[in-house]
């Protein structure tokens, strides 16, 4: 018993999601990488020696240092610093990240970089659920975002909303604040400290007695699915229910050699055996399902492909009588992180 449903009876809506994780310096090198980016001159830079460059080391990758602050300063700084703090962006298409005028972007000759995998954030990090804790100091330092990619210590917010509120361009504010510490890139899960103050320098570095911590929210969208399924007068009106069938009272009889075919394997002793794949319709059905006032009840809703597949099941929680003079309808919702 199959119905083609109309395409106008399918609706999808997508929704975000979100799961907390906590990572640490401790799962460096298992894919969450925390790093140091230092630039140097330009004789130095043309002295570059792998073998002699300052590099942070784990397992499955090493970050040189200068090279590192020469990639972060090209994805997310060079068009939107260059030395002097702006808050447009001169080419807002090289340039990775929000290009929002409330983000605030300078990178000074040093930062510290915490690199999280995409497994680990899905679409991105969820504006607004930073908290970056460390201790590298003999202070701990607790750091979170304002939603839109800027990461200031929670201690002095009071100070980092008057510098936001000036629109960042008081460059000198920043010194006299020291609450503003770095920016959060949420979709390629990237936090970078970017201030070189004394209370900042070591933040994300793994260095200290307890290191560092970094909360946040991981964002995936979903998409619910609502499947409107409608059974018209006089459909549906036989069963498949087992209980039906002539002389089967709702259960199988088995006998013989062979009657561990009809079990998983290990149900028989000393056999061994599968459930069948396929098994034939009932030709014949018990005497009150031919009765004229007879009415199945619908227990399940069950969802097919086009090669026809059961991919869905819909479960009532109580049965429904279907009567051949009414219509019913039902809803099948599921959630699927599906296109």
């Amino acid at each position: 018993m199959f119905k083609r449903l109309d395409p106008t009876d399918v609706d999808k809506t997508p929704f975000k999601v979100y799961k907390q994780f906590t990572v640490t310096n401790e799962d460096s090198g298992s894919f969450v990488y925390n790093f140091r980016a230092v630039s140097a001159s330009a004789a130095q830079r043309n002295q570059f020696n792998k073998d002699t460059a300052a590099v942070t080391s784990y397992v499955s990758a090493s970050f040189y240092h200068l090279p590192s602050w020469f990639m972060i300063n090209h994805r997310y700084y060079r068009q939107k610093s260059g030395g002097v703090a702006r808050t447009t962006p001169l080419n807002p298409y090289n340039n990775f990240g929000s290009n929002s005028d409330k983000q605030y972007r300078m990178l000074h000759q040093s930062a510290s970089v915490i690199s999280v995998p995409k497994d680990l954030y899905g679409e991105r990090i969820k504006p607004k659920s930073i908290t970056l804790t460390d201790d590298s100091t003999s202070a701990t330092v607790t750091m979170v975002d304002d939603g839109e990619g800027n990461l200031y210590d929670s201690d002095l917010s009071q100070s980092f909303a008057t510098f936001a509120s000036g629109g960042f361009l008081d460059t000198d504010m920043i010194k006299a604040t020291a609450s503003f510490a770095g920016n959060v890139f949420y979709e390629q899960g990237v936090v970078v400290i970017t201030n070189t103050g004394s209370k900042f320098i070591d933040v994300g570095t793994g260095e200290g007695s307890d290191g560092w911590s970094l909360e946040y929210k991981a964002q995936v969208t979903l998409n619910e699915y609502s499947y409107f399924c409608v059974i018209g007068e006089n459909e549906f009106n036989t069963s498949t229910n087992i209980s039906t069938t002539y002389q089967k009272s709702g259960s199988i009889n088995v006998s013989g050699s062979d009657a561990w075919a009809f079990f998983p394997p290990g149900d028989a002793k000393y056999q061994s055996g599968s459930y069948k794949h396929h098994y034939e319709q009932a030709t014949q059905y018990e005497g009150f399902v031919t009765h004229s006032e007879f009415r199945p009840y619908v227990t399940k809703v069950g969802l097919y492909n086009d090669f026809d597949e059961l991919i869905a099941i819909g479960q009532l929680s109580a049965p429904i009588k279907n009567d051949k003079d009414l219509a019913l309808g039902f809803v099948v919702r599921f959630d699927a992180w599906l296109n």
